[in-house]
């Protein structure tokens, strides 16, 4: 949702007209501002790239291990280490990896991730209700400096923050059917990821491009 912020009423409203004095914010005093409710566990793109971490885990052991092997013995000696036991132990490296995944993903429980983008950039936070369990299974320490109060009373942890600005985007792709926008810092890795309300995206989208035309 858009938010504006009026300079001479010091205060920040919904939509681009101040609810006080009733004058338009110039575009570069609104903002872009969601938040997206989530389960890591349920995270269909979280498990994609855990199994990619592993297959390619198992893949550099198989091809460091019978790459040796082959250097250094002949090829009789490499035909038994594969028709062994071996590679079916480090083929076990996924199930047990995807294993401790899920341990790890369903410790987390549910998360809040809150989006905006401002004239700087786009910004990412993620909170989730204080507890020593779920900091540590994000492989985190749980720091009660991060514990914020809210306006309904409740208590969320500050888990991450993610900042990335305008002029660092190399590239965009929307993804309209998804709902999700990737920003990317170097092409084709490590992608901020702004996963959007479907109701949302075409405001979003619009905002995105104003800042990365072109890209």
């Amino acid at each position: 949702m858009i938010y504006s912020y009026c300079k001479r009423c010091k205060m920040e409203s919904p939509g681009d007209v101040c609810r006080s004095c009733g004058k338009r914010a110039t575009a570069n005093a609104q903002r872009d501002v969601w938040s997206i409710a989530s389960v890591p566990v349920a995270d269909g793109r979280t498990w994609k790239s855990i199994l990619y971490a592993l297959l390619c885990v198992a893949a550099l052991l198989l091809i460091v291990i019978f790459g040796l092997e082959s250097m250094t013995s002949d090829a009789a000696k490499v035909s038994r280490l594969w028709g062994s036991s071996l590679p079916r132990m480090i083929f076990l490296i996924i199930p047990l990896g995807l294993l401790l995944a899920f341990l790890f993903l369903t410790a987390q429980g549910r998360e809040v991730i809150v989006y905006v983008l401002d004239p700087q950039g786009a910004h990412l936070q993620t909170w989730h209700t204080p507890s020593k369990i779920k900091s540590w299974a994000r492989l985190q320490s749980a720091d009660p400096d991060k514990d914020v109060p809210q306006q309904d009373g409740s208590v969320m942890h500050l888990s991450q923050e993610r900042h990335m600005i305008w002029g660092d985007v190399q590239s965009v792709r929307y993804k309209p059917r998804s709902a999700a926008i990737y920003l990317y810092h170097t092409p084709r890795l490590a992608p901020m990821v702004l996963k959007l309300p479907p109701e949302e995206y075409e405001v979003a989208a619009a905002y995105v491009g104003k800042y990365c035309k072109g890209k």
